[in-house]
């Protein structure tokens, strides 16, 4: 029976990108349209008004943090790299602050509609971008944060502003956008982890119901072999004994062999591990692949592992037996000595360049990323190399 589904972060500290990997990574197309469109919107605009610059330093450090977060942006969301950590994630949000700061002071005394800067909504539209990889209870801090900053900046520009209008209204003006735009994020971000995590439960309800009939129905499918194997070992004994009337010394020491060797299935089928059984399921639905599997879980951790974790163990290993070329596949699991997780490694070796390999399983790669806690992908001496621990 498997373990049940490790505790996850509530609704609000959930990642889509842990939650639902192939959505997020499909979001990237989007996520690059962003980070070019904002960047172009603030050289567009920037040329445009010109003439409000007074400060062409603050300018290029306006410009080089801009550049660093469309670049940051695009880098961070490709598949193959690991998922945005908190670290990375601070450092984009920092350099939104110096856009914002930097921008002020590039126009300081000058500025005279605070309400139409471009950096408060590049901060929203990065924001928006953000919303498949980072918790809706980040963007939600982050909002707040970045609309403070926008306020106090409205406040600062107050006395070049061509308007009599009070200054509080000029902060509310100048930070608007931002709590608007990232108030959606939040919000959406929210509504996705909720829908996508009330039918990934239902899913694996159902899934579990299935998989446990089905265990069901290979125990039986094992005892009846075993029955069969005993009747077709012990039964001969017995009719010749039967027959001849006599129990002869060669009949009691072919009965115990015939014993011995009945004991011995029993304890290899009761002692079989679950990526042994993995191997030999995976080999009996396509033996036309003539692919060697090889596996290796000395404590048979994959067992205590949740259905969902197996799942992404057997289709990664399905897959890579599936790509062309592929001659063998090594899964070897263990205890993560880091986490409570478990640590899996598959290495793919075939006729075909090991880029290939990746390329044929990059949907799954994409999956493996999300889920786990740590994820690598190498390519060595010939190999392709997955590795990745559960345990968030």
């Amino acid at each position: 029976m498997s373990a049940p589904t490790p505790h996850r972060p509530g609704r609000w500290a959930l990642r889509m990108d842990r939650l639902d990997p192939l959505s997020a990574a499909s979001a990237r197309p989007v996520t690059i349209t962003f980070a070019v469109g904002m960047t172009a919107l603030a050289v567009l605009d920037t040329v445009v008004k010109f003439e409000q610059i007074t400060s062409l330093p603050w300018l290029a450090v306006t410009m080089v943090a801009l550049f660093a977060v469309m670049l940051l942006l695009i880098d961070r969301t490709r598949i193959h790299r690991p998922a945005w950590s908190r670290v990375s994630a601070s450092i984009l949000h920092a350099l939104l602050v110096v856009i914002m700061g930097a921008s002020a002071l590039s126009m300081a005394g000058a500025n005279q509609l605070v309400r139409d800067d471009w950096a408060p909504l590049i901060v929203g539209i990065t924001l928006c971008a953000l919303t498949p990889y980072r918790s809706a209870r980040e963007l939600g801090i982050w909002t707040l944060i970045h609309t403070g900053v926008a306020a106090s900046l409205g406040l600062a520009q107050a006395s070049s502003a061509a308007t009599p209008l009070p200054a509080p209204l000029l902060a509310i003006s100048g930070s608007v956008a931002v709590l608007i735009v990232g108030a959606a994020a939040t919000a959406y971000a929210l509504s996705m982890n909720t829908s996508i995590s009330t039918w990934e439960r239902r899913a694996w309800d159902r899934a579990e119901a299935v998989a446990g009939e089905a265990r069901r129905g290979v125990a039986r499918s094992v005892r009846q072999r075993e029955i069969s194997r005993v009747g077709r070992d012990a039964l001969p004994v017995l009719s010749r004994v039967a027959e001849s009337g006599v129990v002869t010394r060669a009949d009691r020491d072919e009965a115990a062999e015939r014993a011995s060797s009945i004991r011995v299935t029993l304890v290899e089928e009761s002692g079989r591990r679950w990526v042994r059984e993995l191997a030999d399921d995976l080999i009996d639905r396509r033996p036309e692949l003539a692919v060697e599997v090889a596996v290796d879980d000395a404590g048979d951790v994959a067992r205590s592992a949740s259905l969902e974790q197996r799942t992404l163990i057997r289709a990664l290993v399905g897959a890579a037996m599936d790509a062309a070329g592929t001659q063998s596949v090594h899964l070897a699991i263990d205890a993560s000595p880091s986490s409570h997780g478990l640590r899996a490694r598959i290495e793919v070796r075939g006729t075909e360049p090991a880029a290939a390999v990746r390329e044929a399983l990059t949907p799954l790669i994409g999956v493996a990323r999300g889920l786990a806690r740590q994820h690598r992908v190498v390519e060595a001496n010939g190999a392709l190399v997955i590795e990745f621990v559960y345990g968030h």
